[in-house]
């Protein structure tokens, strides 16, 4: 039940970003992230400083790939033509970082998915906010092949962050879960 409510949430999150990019996509995903903590997260401590984590390398790899002219933001300007990225896909990655011990905990069990997914779901979600026009994705499809070796080497990161994060802390169960 709980990595169900956690998916609703996660593409909640990614939804209300992508269609309504603005300060109220940041607080609803303050909100989702909020609720996500209070009443789906096992350990809510270690999850929170997973979240932190995770947001700050996702942010990273955005403000990365938007300094290369992979990422723009049309309609954005001042700060986020030189280097920064809008603070509803700061949020975004916080709600992302929620589904990856949760949802998207059964793929750290297989390499071939932890390997091969991420490359083509990260691409294909940019992909699908381009298309509604919240995003623009420079140099193509050489943009997208980016954005998507981007996702290919952050993903195994974040889940083996996580795994650091469960082994340095002794669980309350025979077999931890977030």
């Amino acid at each position: 039940m709980r990595s169900l409510a956690n998916f609703i949430l996660f593409q909640l999150g990614w939804f209300v970003a992508v269609l309504y990019p603005s300060q109220l996509a940041a607080l609803v995903a303050v909100a989702i992230v909020a609720t996500h903590l209070m009443f789906i997260s096992t350990f809510a401590q270690r999850e929170f400083r997973f979240i932190l984590m995770a947001t700050v390398l996702g942010s990273v790899l955005d403000v990365v790939h938007q300094n290369l002219g992979i990422l723009r933001f049309p309609g954005y300007e001042g700060a986020f033509d030189s280097g920064m990225i809008p603070v509803w896909l700061v949020m975004l990655w916080a709600v992302f970082a929620t589904a990856v011990n949760h949802c998207l905990y059964w793929m750290r069990h297989y390499r071939l998915v932890l390997f091969g997914l991420p490359p083509f779901a990260g691409a294909l979600a940019y992909g699908a906010a381009e298309r509604v026009g919240t995003i623009e994705i420079g140099y193509g499809l050489w943009g997208i092949v980016a954005i998507g070796v981007g996702w290919g080497l952050v993903y195994p990161v974040l889940v083996r962050i996580s795994q650091w994060l469960e082994s340095i802390e002794e669980a309350p169960f025979v077999e931890q879960r977030w």
